[in-house]
């Protein structure tokens, strides 16, 4: 936690000028990465479930953009080679790369997840937008003579339902290499509302049925229902 701390109070000073425009403030036509010195501080705080027992997490993360092109967050970069313009319709395409997860191995290893992603973005209308994607995720796993890997596809969308307000859902179908499961199933809903062009809040609830300890891992690894609430500060 310490080490997650420090990382996003790095990247906070590391941004020594504000934006000279900010993100658009409609989730919908908002673009996958972030403005020029575009500095984003966000963090989650969840009560989920798994196999061992529930908890109560808190996630923080920060992101900066490079150019209007480019992002980088913590562990994460993406670089946006397809522009709708100033958030205007049609479709942007967008390439990613870093960690994708960990997990903890009964025997107390971390196992690195680490890959490449191409997430897209096609917006309709102001109101209406679909995500989809594609991903892959190598897991190093040191205590194993062979390594996992796995396949992801997903596909979401995004409806304003009043000004300011929107819903999103998703889905992610998971291709296991080398585990124990030979696929999984990811879901999510988040209800948005972007306060200002500065500020966002949402709640939100997931749904996972990978199954940890048949895989190999400690039965916290990986939580299989979860809800929450999002705040997110740009400027």
């Amino acid at each position: 936690m310490f080490k997650k701390v420090t990382a996003v109070l790095c990247l906070f000073v590391a941004a020594t000028t504000q934006a000279n425009e900010l993100s658009d403030q409609n989730l919908v036509t908002r673009s996958l990465t972030l403005k020029d010195s575009e500095v984003k501080l966000s963090g989650n705080l969840s009560y989920a479930k798994n196999d061992r027992d529930n908890e109560v997490m808190i996630g923080l993360d920060a992101g900066y953009g490079i150019t209007d092109n480019w992002s980088i967050n913590i562990g994460h970069t993406r670089y946006r080679f397809l522009s709708r313009g100033n958030n205007g319709l049609g479709l942007e395409l967008t390439l990613g790369g870093g960690m994708k997860g960990v997990y903890e191995t009964t025997d107390n290893q971390d196992v690195l997840g680490y890959g490449a992603d191409l997430l897209g973005k096609y917006v309709f209308t102001d109101e209406t937008a679909v995500l989809f994607g594609t991903q892959y995720v190598f897991w190093n796993q040191p205590s194993h003579t062979a390594n996992a890997d796995e396949w992801r596809f997903s596909a979401g969308v995004q409806q304003q339902l009043f000004e300011h307000v929107v819903l999103s859902a998703g889905y992610t179908y998971r291709d296991l290499n080398d585990m124990s499961q030979a696929d999984a199933h990811e879901a999510s809903l988040s209800l948005n509302y972007a306060m200002t062009k500065q500020l966002d809040l949402a709640v939100f609830a997931t749904y996972s049925n990978f199954d940890p300890v048949k895989n190999g891992f400690t039965a916290d690894s990986s939580n299989k229902q979860g809800i929450g609430a999002h705040v997110s500060y740009r400027f």
